[in-house]
């Protein structure tokens, strides 16, 4: 096949009318994005079309459940007995329909088909398991066996470890030359780490030296590999309700020295952000530690917001990467120390120039966020210059000056420190500054500017950098940022979440602003269920006795087998009612035990009552 080749793929279901394009700019594509956002029903889209171009015989799918009916023998699921011995992959009419069959058994086939295939996979298998596989024919039907290579003992492939068997699977769809076309959707299924990595060794080797098209989708970190900013074309990123972006080699900012450098040292860390709904930018090591702690301790619920934390190593790699995930279709919020702001424009204008940015800036009065900036900035430089002489006592204590780098312009870092006191100084403290109204109507402004700036996205650590936060590690040095940070959160274990709260305010926002902004609360669910059942309770109440009767009426109203609740009937004060018990010790809601009785207001009642559990956790 030729590239670059464009595909327009129509996935009503996913996409409605709108055509996804894909451009396939090499051998080897590559589908990520979270679950339900649309890549497999795009593959599966793309292998009717390639059936068309190419022929069904030159087109492979391979589904993620390769293992297929083969589970059955693998696990009880019905009530029949049999053992693994009895599997079989199928027959011979079987065998000539391979290549529509899209589980493990199609590779088999091709197996016994195609000698060179069986000796290339089995070769492989010896080396990576220490296994021996045989393919044998048994009353018209194909079995397969494995032995380990020092032991004569055989077993059936169904009593073998999936993993193994995908591994297989994908070796012979890779080998096998009369498939031009291989789709594969999630080739890293049951394979540990390394196991991918090596299979997506060979899905590059086979889609180069046999002229493959290989399309894969993918949940892996470990099947992005980058040795060049041009390989980013090769990826096709999905999210919800969007259709997919894909970047174009023509791309300006492939060219950026920078976004090559990140590339080249990407870590596990950094591929997962590809796999991300949001990206948080930090800038090191310490940032990481604390914000990990917090959203552990706060159940800031980032995993599940599709939001993914990345270090990226000095404050000078933002825009770039900003630029980079932007182009992917990724959210960017930026954790950033205050330098960043005092120091220059470079990162605040990657959230200035955003399309919603006026609206927010016109909403807090102001024509316009950039300008917003530049009236601030100079009106700092004003205050600094002429005040700098009668505040060396409060600037001196900040750890921008005291660990100042000696080749250092005097002026930045006093720019930064002051700015940095004037949000860590109490009200009283501010008083005593020289000329304070100045210095109070400037933070005044810095807030207002900071909390316009939070709600696209950008954050500004207002006391300097992480460290500066701390309250039991020294907050005045920067040498050894691991341990240090490692020790403050170790100093907060036995602390309440108020205090932490209180303690890391930023912090706590920006993580907020990546997380999940909807909490789980079961009391709605609850609620529904106690609804369909205390309103016939409370009606029929007057004509039973017992509260077998009670929930005998409710499951043959319901049809369910067993009631959430515990109903015991109460006589209080001659009125006749119920008290209700939750049953589960699970389900995380307040209220339970109370009293109905007849002729309450069933709907009042239960919202009055339930409630989401509360508790520090749950916040």
């Amino acid at each position: 096949m030729k590239y670059p080749k464009t595909l327009n793929v129509k996935v009503e279901n996913i996409f409605g009318d709108q055509d996804v394009q894909i451009t396939l700019y090499s051998g080897l594509t590559i589908f990520v994005g979270t679950n339900a956002s649309g890549k497999t029903q795009t593959l599966k889209k793309i292998r009717d079309i390639m059936r068309n171009e190419v022929g069904s015989n030159k087109v492979r799918y391979l589904s993620s459940n390769r293992i297929g009916n083969m589970e059955q023998y693998r696990s009880k699921t019905n009530q029949y007995n049999y053992t693994t011995d009895d599997y079989t992959l199928g027959d011979q009419a079987t065998k000539r329909a391979r290549l529509q069959i899209e589980t493990a058994s199609g590779d088999f086939f091709a197996m016994d088909e195609r000698k060179d295939v069986f000796i290339k996979v089995s070769e492989r298998l010896s080396v990576l398991f220490n296994r021996n596989i045989f393919i044998r024919w048994d009353a018209g039907q194909m079995k397969v066996f494995f032995g380990k290579t020092d032991s004569e003992q055989e077993y059936s492939v169904a009593a073998e470890a999936s993993g193994l068997v995908n591994v297989i699977s994908i070796l012979a769809a890779l080998f096998d030359e009369v498939v031009e076309v291989l789709l594969i959707d999630e080739p890293e299924v049951s394979l540990h780490p390394q196991l991918q990595s090596y299979l997506l060794r060979e899905m590059k080797s086979a889609a180069k030296r046999y002229n493959k098209t290989i399309i894969i989708s993918t949940h892996s970190a470990e099947m992005i590999e980058l040795n060049s900013a041009s390989e980013l074309c090769n990826f096709v990123f999905f999210r919800k309700d969007s259709l997919p972006k894909q970047i174009s080699p023509d791309t300006p900012e492939l060219n950026s020295v920078k976004l090559k450098e990140f590339l080249l040292r990407m870590s596990l860390i950094y591929s997962e952000g590809f796999f991300a709904k949001k990206v948080m930018l930090i800038e090191g090591s310490s940032d990481m530690i604390l914000c990990r702690y917090l959203c552990n301790r706060l159940n800031l619920k980032l995993d599940v917001a599709g939001s993914q934390i990345i270090p990226v190593e000095g404050k000078g790699q933002f825009p770039v990467i900003t630029k980079l995930f932007r182009l992917i279709g990724k959210e960017v919020c930026v954790l950033t120390d205050l330098d960043g702001f005092t120091d220059d424009n470079n990162i605040v204008n990657l959230f200035a120039v955003l399309p919603e940015a006026i609206q927010i800036a016109n909403d807090y009065g102001n024509r316009d966020l950039q300008s917003m900036i530049r009236d601030i900035k100079t009106k700092i430089d004003e205050l600094v210059q002429s005040q700098k002489e009668n505040m060396v006592m409060i600037y001196n204590q900040h750890p921008y000056w005291v660990n100042r780098d000696p080749e250092a312009d005097d002026d930045k870092i006093i720019r930064r420190a002051l700015i940095a006191q004037l949000f860590t100084v109490s009200a009283d403290e501010l008083a005593t500054w020289p000329d304070p109204h100045e210095w109070t109507s400037l933070k005044k402004r810095i807030t207002v500017l900071f909390d316009i700036l939070e709600k696209l996205g950008c954050f500004i650590l207002r006391r300097g950098a992480v460290e500066s936060y701390y309250a039991f590690s020294p907050n005045t040095t920067f040498n050894g940022k691991p341990s240090a940070a490692a020790n403050e959160v170790s100093y907060w274990e036995d602390k309440s979440n108020e205090q932490i709260y209180a303690q890391f305010s930023d912090i706590v926002r920006s993580l907020q602003f990546a997380a999940l902004d909807k909490t789980v609360d079961e009391s709605f669910a609850v609620k529904k269920e106690l609804l369909s059942e205390l309103a016939l309770i409370l009606g029929i109440l007057p004509q039973v006795s017992t509260e077998k009767e009670l929930l005998s009426c409710i499951k043959q109203a319901k049809g369910s087998a067993e009631s959430l609740f515990d109903y015991r009937i109460i006589n209080d004060s001659k009125r006749l009612g119920v008290e209700i018990s939750l049953k589960s010790e699970i389900i995380d809601v307040d209220g339970f035990p109370f009293k109905a009785f007849v002729g309450d207001n069933v709907n009042i009642l239960i919202d009055e009552r339930i409630q989401s559990h509360s508790s520090e956790e749950s916040q």
